[in-house]
């Protein structure tokens, strides 16, 4: 009896310095869902929607007044918010749209700051470890852009150089993969928005910038010398764009993709392909594309099939 009651005694002098253990272990092992309180219910606590948008990714997001952003993932957004709207039993519900930065965008999303990602949010592994992502909205590539007074045409002719990108985006690594591939060794610069990047390319601090070729191509344009500046045809990567979200809401991913494919099932998304990529963003000046690139049409035709 004495060595049972010993026995005992030990480990409940033990269980106290075991707690915050056994509580580490059940976080691993509970499911991300079980963890986090669900975004419908979210909403509903709040009392108002937060769509998380970049103010500097045309022509995904941007905004003339921060109250009404604008933009291709923008516009897929919407429909998402009638459905929260309808879900939570409140059709007036408010919407509060967030603007975030490239570094922190995850985080809002996880904490639950934000609700939707609803901007130029590429779909990667190490991304998909922290948030989840809807069907494709979008496929670009990164690419690079140069000084046409610099008398650079490949990617080639950048060995040794300075490229620029963008802090936490696909750029650097994208630009590392490829230099691997290629036997390739450059300088890789970071730049904490696309304003500052594409400052070290003017100035020539950068060789190159590289950012999303659609993203690239709508900041160029933008530039009253743009016909100064070239973006080399090489793709580095294909980024597929999407919708982020929480990460392990089911709900939430059912609601995204319904909206997602409903639009594009009903022409809604081929009128906002056009709007924003095939007509000019302002007058006198020249379309993203001539025509859809065949990524897009997979995307839209998969949609209307299924």
């Amino acid at each position: 009896m004495k060595t049972v009651f010993l026995l005992r005694s030990s480990a409940r002098s033990i269980q106290p310095r075991l707690l915050p253990v056994a509580v580490a272990l059940l976080a691993v092992v509970m499911p991300q869902w079980a963890q986090a309180q669900a975004t419908l219910e979210k909403i509903k606590s709040r009392g108002q929607i937060n769509v998380g948008y970049r103010a500097l990714a045309a022509p995904f997001s941007y905004h003339q007044t921060p109250e009404k952003p604008m933009g291709y993932s923008i516009e897929f957004c919407k429909p998402m918010i009638e459905r929260l709207r309808q879900a939570a039993g409140n059709k007036n519900l408010p919407v509060r749209y967030i603007a975030t930065e490239v570094d922190a965008r995850v985080r809002l999303l996880s904490e639950g700051s934000v609700d939707l990602l609803c901007e130029n949010v590429t779909d990667t592994p190490e991304r998909r470890a922290r948030m989840e992502f809807s069907t494709p909205i979008f496929v670009d590539a990164i690419q690079v852009a140069v000084r046409n007074k610099d008398m650079i045409s490949t990617l080639e002719q950048l060995k040794g150089k300075s490229i620029v990108g963008i802090d936490g985006s696909t750029a650097a690594p994208a630009l590392e993969r490829y230099a691997q591939s290629h036997s390739l060794k450059w300088q890789h610069a970071k730049a904490v928005n696309p304003d500052a990047a594409l400052g070290q390319l003017q100035l020539g601090w950068a060789a190159g910038y590289a950012r999303d070729g659609v993203m690239l191509a709508a900041q160029l344009a933008s530039l009253p010398d743009a016909g100064n500046y070239t973006i080399l045809p090489e793709r580095l990567s294909v980024e597929t764009i999407a919708i982020g979200y929480r990460k392990g809401d089911a709900a939430m991913g059912e609601l995204v993709n319904a909206a997602i494919k409903e639009s594009m099932r009903s022409g809604a998304a081929q009128g906002w392909y056009e709007q924003w990529f095939l007509k000019p963003a302002k007058p006198g000046g020249k379309p993203l594309f001539a025509a859809m690139p065949p990524e897009m049409k997979t995307l839209f035709d998969t949609a209307k099939a299924n």
